[in-house]
């Protein structure tokens, strides 16, 4: 089964993450400066090695409900994504990750992005599970 990819975008760094083949489990990989080569590259290497056919950005979302100024800049980067890879790109609420990652102290300072990329993946993950019924 493909896995599906897991991005944290940050306007300095982005956090990526992979599910398993089971499409259960999500794991952080890694962590790339947002510059658009190095993350393009990192997209097409894990579209490539790691079989990825769908993925999943966190999309900032205030406490009110409401998307924030990071948002468009989130759903702009998402559209670059797709007219360079054409893949399905979902959207996951990610209000408190990293914050949530950092009170955990569960990933070293440069992995919080990647951690907070597995937690938006894995909310994704269970959340279609258990739509699905599964």
């Amino acid at each position: 089964m493909p896995r599906i990819l897991g991005i944290d975008y940050g306007t300095k760094k982005i956090g990526f993450a992979l599910s398993d083949e089971e499409q259960k489990l999500a794991f952080p990989k890694t962590v790339q400066p947002n510059v658009w080569k190095y993350v393009r590259d990192a997209v097409r290497d894990f579209i490539l090695n790691e079989n990825v056919s769908e993925i999943v950005i966190g999309l900032p979302v205030g406490l009110n409900g409401y998307e924030t100024e990071l948002s468009s800049e989130v759903r702009g980067f998402a559209e670059k994504l797709k007219g360079e890879f054409s893949l399905p790109i979902y959207f996951e609420n990610e209000v408190y990750t990293s914050a949530q990652v950092k009170t955990e102290e569960s990933a070293p300072g440069h992995k919080i992005d990647a951690s907070s990329a597995a937690l938006v993946l894995q909310t994704f993950l269970d959340r279609r599970r258990n739509e699905s019924g599964i």
